[in-house]
């Protein structure tokens, strides 16, 4: 199959293969290896012999795209147990799938224009805390401890056979630009995801910025919160109820 990765969380890719085929997942290591190189020789009735040893350093490197391809083939002897393929079995309920099994799937997926703001604050964040005034090295390192961390999940949200999906994305493991994501709002894409579960709440929430973004503990978003909101940036929700997903794979 000659897929393209729009996202490939490799951590996860490795740690699931891992359990399925009980090897140790292949990932990049320094090596050494001894290269001998030697003569031998007669004369005068007299044996010549020389042999020299030198260290080669180097590295062995994974090939993720293959090893995804023995990924999925070694899931299909999981299918209808732990692992459900409903690009080939239409007639899985995706509701009662429990959570842990993985779930492929092949539909279009939106990111919240709510999200929007959030992602701009991210790619300025840098160029933000420099604008930031402090009194005093402790404040600033109080202020750099916080939003240093900073770094936002993508939040999409997918209709597929009537049901509401929703995830998040770890941005560093997209393989295409942010930008290049709103393309797949009308274009059909697969995805290789875990279930979490099924929320079936009236309103379910998808994105909170303390959390997903400023990476803040409960204790302190329990402070910034009031009335059910986020002080400066409100929470994402949209109508439940939202089967939960963790996304593994996303290709074309």
């Amino acid at each position: 199959m000659f897929r393209s990765f729009i996202y490939l969380d490799e951590d996860k890719l490795y740690t699931y293969k891992r359990q399925i085929d009980g090897k140790n997942d292949i990932q990049p290591k320094p090596v050494s290896r001894k290269k001998t190189a030697g003569f031998s020789a007669a004369i005068s009735g007299f044996g010549l012999n020389r042999t020299t040893e030198t260290n080669v350093n180097g590295e062995f490197e994974k090939d993720v795209s293959f090893d995804y391809d023995c990924f999925e083939l070694d899931l299909n002897k999981l299918e209808g147990e732990d692992y459900f393929d409903y690009v080939l079995n239409s007639e899985y309920d995706l509701t009662t799938i429990p959570a842990m099994k993985l779930l492929r799937i092949c539909c279009g997926f939106e990111i919240p224009e709510a999200f929007e703001a959030v992602n701009l604050i991210d790619q300025f964040m840098p160029m933000l805390m420099g604008q930031i005034e402090t009194k005093s090295t402790g404040e600033q390192e109080a202020l750099e401890g916080i939003l240093g961390k900073a770094s936002a999940d993508i939040p999409f949200i997918s209709e597929f056979d009537n049901v509401t999906i929703s995830s998040k994305l770890n941005a560093r493991y997209l393989r295409e630009e942010y930008a290049s994501l709103e393309d797949y709002a009308d274009q059909d894409v697969y995805m290789l995801c875990k279930v979490v579960g099924m929320v079936r709440k009236d309103m379910v929430e998808i994105f909170d910025p303390l959390k997903d973004f400023i990476r803040l503990p409960r204790t302190l978003r329990r402070q910034m919160t009031a009335n059910g909101k986020t002080v400066g940036l409100d929470k994402i929700s949209t109508e439940g109820p939202v089967l939960k997903v963790e996304v593994i794979a996303i290709y074309k």
